[in-house]
């Protein structure tokens, strides 16, 4: 069993929405997250890196990305239902969306989200591994290819220790100077140096506050740059992250 586990209940999860070029699947799982705020408090919403193989299809980065409940609705498959249809109404036409719901404690353990992250993995492994887990995976088009990432993101949110968020609270408003404390009250759980040290009374240089999703918790990460603290994007060794280290 996991150490840790995200603190929503249940997770969401959107895939393969976009195309080459156009759309993007983070900005269709904040439109859901939106549609999905007056009926359940949203915990935030992450965004998942699997495996970049000459095997496997993707648009972009081959991410996806998953909504964090912390209420439990009574019926999963209606949540679903519900979901898929304004997926249809967001994704970009030709590409294969997929769409996962699940409880979270029944996804504790699946390894199938980890093994995304370092090979190809089948539909039919998806489709196993969610009947196993009691989750609910739905294709959104005819096409299936989104599943497997929609249920990888599904697992890997469900475990509390991968990924970065792009929606929580309001992170995403803060930019410029802002302090720990300012982090903390728009939604941070924690704000860390890249070394795991707790940061407390610092101020940070921030442009995009992308925190990690770690330890369970929304966890700010940052380096010391020039004699000041620098916001990284997601977790230390995370795949992209110093590609996206603001530039001094």
């Amino acid at each position: 069993m996991p150490e840790w586990r995200t603190q929503a209940e249940v997770v969401v999860a959107v895939d393969d929405t976009d195309i080459p070029g156009e759309g993007g699947t983070g900005s269709v799982a904040r439109a859901i997250a939106a549609r999905l705020s007056p009926d359940f408090r949203v915990w935030g919403v992450t965004r998942h890196q699997f495996a970049v193989l000459p095997e496997i299809p993707l648009t972009a980065r081959n991410s996806g990305n998953v909504i964090h409940l912390l209420d439990a609705p009574d019926d999963l498959h209606a949540l679903a239902h519900e979901v898929v249809d304004w997926v249809r109404g967001l994704h970009v036409a030709g590409s294969e969306p997929g769409v996962c719901v699940a409880r979270a404690e029944a996804l504790l353990g699946v390894p199938l989200g980890l093994e995304a992250k370092g090979r190809f993995v089948h539909r039919s492994e998806a489709w196993d591994a969610a009947a196993a887990a009691g989750a609910v995976l739905r294709h959104a088009v005819e096409a299936e290819d989104g599943i497997v990432g929609a249920f990888a993101g599904a697992c890997l949110a469900a475990q509390g220790n991968d990924g970065r968020f792009v929606e929580m609270g309001r992170l995403r408003e803060l930019a410029g100077e802002v302090t720990v404390k300012e982090v903390l009250e728009a939604g941070g759980d924690e704000v860390r140096s890249v070394e795991e040290d707790l940061l407390t009374d610092e101020v940070l240089l921030a442009d995009k506050l992308r925190p990690a999703l770690r330890y369970g918790k929304c966890v700010l990460y940052c380096k010391r740059e020039k004699a000041r603290w620098v916001p990284i994007h997601g977790a230390p060794g995370d795949r992209e992250e110093e590609a996206r280290l603001h530039a001094r």
